[in-house]
């Protein structure tokens, strides 16, 4: 079975995006709903308030829904169990793909890999993290993999 024909749950970051490529990416990938996981839905920079929750609402109407107050990663606290049951309700009771989105473009900085999709992956779900123009299924953002990325970022500087 490919991608195409399963409904995927795919992730994404804003922080190195418009919401113009976003929604270029709903459609092609056949995504029904942006899921959007920030604590905080509005951005603190002002190119970026085209991700405020307001006018995503306005520009994708019944195509957002914003949980972050039980998906949200702010606290730095596991989200609950009820954020992880959510989005599998979301995910298996519609007939198209799901968004995650938060704001950090790399899924290895961010809690939709750490926490949510590790989650999703032991409750059956196959993430997939879309990010610098990859797109890459959850068993490959192994830690390791993670690790190294973060050891090369330290070294650049």
């Amino acid at each position: 079975m490919t991608l195409k024909e399963a409904r995927v749950i795919y992730t994404i970051g804003y922080q190195k995006s418009n919401l113009k490529h976003i929604i270029s990416i709903m459609d092609a990938k056949d995504i029904g709903l942006l899921v959007d996981v920030r604590s905080v839905p509005y951005s603190r920079v002002p190119v970026k308030y085209e991700f405020n929750k307001n006018r995503l609402i306005e520009e994708l109407k019944e195509r957002y829904l914003w949980v972050g107050d039980i998906c949200g990663g702010k606290s730095g606290n596991p989200v609950p169990q009820k954020c992880i049951n959510e989005i599998i309700r979301l995910h298996k009771g519609r007939g198209f793909n799901l968004l995650l989105m938060c704001m950090e473009n790399h899924p290895c900085d961010c809690h939709r890999l750490y926490d949510i999709s590790r989650r999703l992956v032991k409750a059956g779900e196959v993430p997939v993290h879309l990010f610098d123009g990859n797109e890459v299924e959850m068993h490959v953002l192994s830690e390791r993999f993670c690790k190294e990325r973060g050891d090369k970022r330290r070294e650049k500087r």
